[in-house]
């Protein structure tokens, strides 16, 4: 494989690679080792991009996340109020990964991890404050937190049991569930969750989610 000297066409060829090995064989199967081989890399030079396996897998998350809200802003013909919009993308990353084999295994997978785990809920944080940063909304850290941390560890529970087929629910009805978690644990009046829970339905109801996957290239760099 020839290498590009730029940092950042060689940082994309290591998720590139990590990702289809993550898909081939398994996230808890590939190695750091493998991942640098397979780049024709010294463990050295990869550790200079990431330490470990768990800081791509995060890296792919947030890079999904982050280029969900920018479809959505760049899609959207007016300005959209950032609940809906953050609502909306959540609907439409459990929606991408329920529906891609190989990211929803790599989700059940990583989401086992601890150390993964406790990036993701701090990466999710840190992505929510931000948007939310600049509006008429005062949520405090702790409402934030307990938002994340527990509305994740319900899409989790529910998404697992989905994944193995052992849920009476639709995926509609799992991922309204934790939209309607998350908003709720922000102390927003059930009126404006209702509210919100009804935009993002009619927001998404056109939505072609594989067109969505193309167009973010989900693990295709």
């Amino acid at each position: 494989m020839d290498i590009d000297n730029n940092k950042e066409d060689l940082k994309n060829i290591i998720i590139k690679e990590a990702s289809k090995l993550f898909i081939s064989q398994g996230y808890t199967k590939t190695t750091i080792r493998q991942i640098a081989e397979i780049c024709n890399l010294g463990r050295g030079h990869l550790y200079y991009y990431f330490k470990k396996k768990e800081d791509i897998v995060l890296f792919l998350y947030k890079d999904l996340i982050e280029k969900i809200y920018s479809y959505i802003s760049k899609s959207s013909n007016e300005s959209l109020d950032p609940l809906l919009s953050y609502a909306i993308t959540q609907y439409i990353y459990i929606k991408v990964i329920a529906t891609n084999q190989p990211l929803f295994r790599m989700y059940i997978e990583a989401s086992e991890i601890d150390s993964v785990r406790k990036e993701y809920l701090k990466t999710l944080e840190d992505i929510l404050k931000a948007n939310l940063k600049n509006i008429n909304y005062k949520f405090s850290n702790e409402q934030i937190s307990l938002s994340v941390v527990i509305g994740s560890a319900g899409e989790n529970e529910l998404l697992r049991r989905f994944y193995k087929d052992n849920i009476d629910l639709t995926l509609d009805q799992i991922i309204e569930s934790t939209i309607k978690t998350r908003l709720l644990l922000l102390d927003i009046s059930h009126e404006k969750v209702f509210e919100i829970i009804s935009k993002t339905k009619e927001e998404i109801k056109d939505i072609d989610i594989f067109n969505i996957t193309n167009k973010i290239n989900v693990l295709d760099r």
